[in-house]
């Protein structure tokens, strides 16, 4: 069919070029040239196709070993936007979006390194992939879990009891609610339903224990809930709203109307670590955020990996 389209529509041009048509033997010299395009193409596809990864073949285990091989299933979809100027790239399964992937940013903005759309939907496809050759080859979706990583102080996504993805700062549970903990419980649930699992996860394997409370010499005399950030490197040796140098691994923090000086108890709700600090310059002035960390503070309570989360500030006195 190729070469007898390919044939008449040779014919056909060089008709309307000349107003006369082939001559028998320059036909059948197309005919020839024709024959060997069609030949040419033909150990084209046969290249192609052995080229093919073995997992079209079929073979699940073959997909289990060596996902990036394996051709990705119509279950999984990735999404590139921009969204309020950050690139994004967000995983679908079964047209449910479950992770975001989004700039993984130093926090000086003199060392900021540009995430492309392409990267960040390789990252997405990288995830996908190993989760696809998991479902392919007949994974049990009740093996996928979430687990605390101590060394790395963040949680992760498990198949089979083996690490797949980090929940942080780069990688988002779709529908974030600013703690860590139970964004990444709620991913790995979603993620289970959607390939088959009947049972929910209530908790999160090797889950760092609630601090014990800090011991101070100072009464409380107000408290207040709500979300906090922190600021670091960026910052580092620039002057405060006191007048007193940034340090970003002082224990100090930024509040709207606290006098400088006032020593506050901040606990992180999604773990209970605690940690006091001391107020040297004003702000957040971003919507909602109640207290801006210096980034030592942000790591003594676990908050400088998700960059913002919920906490409840206890104003001290003497």
């Amino acid at each position: 069919m190729i070469q007898n389209l390919c044939r008449s529509l040779t014919v056909a041009a060089v008709v309307c070029a000349t107003g006369a048509p082939l001559a028998a033997s320059a036909e059948q010299t197309l005919g020839n040239a024709h024959a060997n395009l069609q030949e040419t193409l033909e150990v084209a596809v046969d290249q192609r196709d052995a080229a093919t990864p073995e997992a079209r073949s079929g073979d699940r285990n073959s997909a289990r070993l060596t996902p990036e091989a394996a051709e990705l299933s119509d279950l999984f979809r990735i999404a590139a936007h921009t969204l309020e100027g950050e690139r994004i790239a967000i995983l679908h399964i079964d047209n449910l979006p479950v992770l975001t992937f989004v700039d993984d940013l130093e926090t000086d903005a003199t060392t900021k390194a540009i995430t492309t759309s392409d990267e960040l939907v390789n990252r997405a496809e990288a995830v996908a992939r190993a989760i696809d050759a998991f479902y392919q080859a007949g994974g049990d979706p009740h093996a996928i879990g979430v687990r605390w990583n101590d060394a790395a102080e963040e949680y992760a996504l498990t198949l089979d009891g083996e690490d797949l993805v980090a929940i942080n700062e780069a990688v988002r549970y779709v529908n974030p609610t600013g703690q860590l903990q139970t964004d990444a419980l709620q991913a790995a649930n979603r993620l289970r339903n959607l390939l088959g699992a009947s049972e929910e996860l209530t908790e999160v394997e090797g889950a760092p224990a609630p601090a014990a409370v800090a011991q101070t010499n100072w009464g409380v005399v107000s408290s207040f809930s709500g979300t906090a950030s922190w600021y670091g490197p960026g910052f580092d040796g620039r002057s405060t709203a006191s007048g007193e140098r940034f340090n970003r691994h002082a224990l100090t923090a930024a509040h709207r109307t606290l006098p400088f000086g006032t020593r506050v108890l901040v606990t992180n709700v999604s773990n209970n670590r605690q940690v006091v600090v001391r107020i040297n310059d004003r702000g957040p002035y971003s919507h909602g955020r109640v207290i801006d960390l210096s980034e030592g503070a942000a790591r003594e309570i676990g908050l400088h990996l998700a960059g913002v989360g919920t906490v409840r500030v206890e104003v001290l006195g003497n």
